[in-house]
């Protein structure tokens, strides 16, 4: 498709050791998820299985880093080699290991210029790369496709406009390219100190990278200019652009979290005098063309034993939040309307681009 990438390039040619050992000996009373190594000999990471008898081992660079070829740890992909870089991560020469295989990567820190070229779509590894550390990789992707498929289907069923799907790379890029930099900068600050990088942007945490990346776009009807690309999902409060909060409710008798209402299509959520919102819905979503669209009151199709809901989603108790099929908040009135249909009309027809 000759879209570019924008970024660092390539830090080094890495590979990853799969073996078994026996390593539950130095495990005890540890609960360790990654293991750093960094010494004379190698720099690089452990993962291992939950009984510490296998795992994998990612290794970095062998030898003096002030070297060039020390960035070339797949230069010898020999089992002679392998055995000798796994117990040089393990720290004993000759603690028994067996080997399982082998695969070669490479550190890059890149994001794709563009998301979409004409009917072409990008996602995971094809939009973005970026260094293993944090683990942001798999979940950038699904959440990728999360954002994409919905609108694709509502596109294709002539439910929305085709203006729909820009929105994929305006509100995708973003957290890619904020996901990116933070696995770089969780790269030369733990693996990689040897850089001595200044370049980096400060850590963030985690969860505010896995769950706390906000979206800007047509497909969310925002209340004010604010274009931070993240916040603490535990701190938005329903905010347009944010995902939805969880929060324990009961539906049909049994207990559920309100995460659980999210993902057919799109879902209304009115507080307890808040009726009208769901009814208004209900007859703009038929408006629309038979938008798949679930309307709930609480107090009626919902309970909210602990009364959370309303400051949780950053309403009154006349409110309501409507919840995209991604589990993103898309807009949110925080009181009564004199003509709610009329609002929710102009709301879908604004948020499907048509």
């Amino acid at each position: 498709m000759n879209i570019p990438f924008d970024g660092r390039g390539v830090f080094s040619n890495s590979i990853t050791i799969y073996f078994h050992a026996n390593l539950a000996r130095f495990m005890v009373g540890r609960t360790w998820s990654v293991i750093y190594v960094v010494n004379p000999t190698l720099t690089g990471f452990f993962r291992l299985d939950k009984d510490s008898q296998s795992g994998f081992f990612a290794v970095h660079t062998i030898g003096d880093t002030s070297k060039p070829e020390a960035s070339n740890a797949a230069a010898d992909v020999s089992e002679a080699k392998l055995i000798e870089l796994l117990r040089g991560g393990i720290g004993i020469p000759d603690y028994p290991v067996t080997i399982d295989g082998v695969a070669r990567w490479r550190s890059v820190s890149d994001i794709a210029r563009h998301y979409q070229l004409g009917r072409v779509f990008i996602a995971g590894d094809a939009a973005h790369v970026m260094p293993p550390n944090g683990g942001f990789g798999g979940n950038t992707g699904i959440h990728d496709v999360h954002n994409l498929a919905w609108k694709l289907a509502l596109v294709l069923k002539g439910l929305a406009g085709p203006k729909l799907l820009a929105t994929y790379e305006q509100e995708r890029r973003p957290a890619g390219k904020f996901t990116v930099e933070q696995a770089y900068t969780r790269y030369v600050t733990r693996s990689a100190t040897y850089l001595g990088a200044k370049d980096f942007e400060p850590p963030v945490n985690d969860f505010n990278i896995e769950l706390g990346y906000l979206y800007h776009s047509p497909a969310i009807v925002a209340e004010d200019d604010d274009e931070a690309v993240h916040a603490d999902p535990r701190e938005t409060a329903g905010r347009p652009g944010s995902r939805a909060p969880h929060l324990w409710i009961e539906k049909d008798g049994k207990r559920v979290s309100t995460l659980d209402l999210f993902g057919a299509g799109f879902t209304l959520l009115a507080a307890t005098e808040g009726v009208a919102w769901s009814t208004a819905a209900r007859e703009a979503a038929d408006a629309a063309g038979g938008l798949s669209l679930e309307a709930y009151t609480f107090g009626r199709e919902l309970r909210d034993p602990e009364n959370g809901f309303a400051a949780a989603y950053g309403i009154t108790a006349t409110g309501a939040a409507l919840v995209r099929p991604d589990g993103f908040v898309a807009w949110r009135a925080k009181s009564s309307s004199p003509k709610p249909q009329d609002a929710l009309k102009s709301v879908l027809t604004r948020l499907l681009c048509n």
